[in-house]
């Protein structure tokens, strides 16, 4: 019996995307955690992978974080046209 297929893919999604949520990288973490989320979970779908709820969530949370980021691009540029 050989090693369980892992899902590096999955584990760099989560880690790009927590890194887009909490500032670090915020626009490109989300989109390289959206990115690398689902071909982890494709990965997973075809059993080449096993952890398929890691890549899932590293989706989910690049989401997020790319919706908070354009909210925030939103607001910077309001708030700068406004103090013109």
């Amino acid at each position: 019996m050989g090693a369980a297929p892992q899902n590096g893919m999955g584990v760099a999604s989560l880690v790009l995307a927590l890194l887009g949520i909490i500032g670090c990288l915020p626009l490109i973490g989300g989109i390289l955690g959206i990115v690398f989320g689902r071909i982890g979970m494709r990965n997973a779908e075809q059993g080449l992978a096993t952890n398929g709820g890691v890549a899932k969530a590293g989706y989910i949370i690049g989401i997020i974080a790319v919706v908070l980021s354009v909210i925030g691009i939103i607001f910077a540029i309001i708030s700068s046209i406004a103090s013109a």
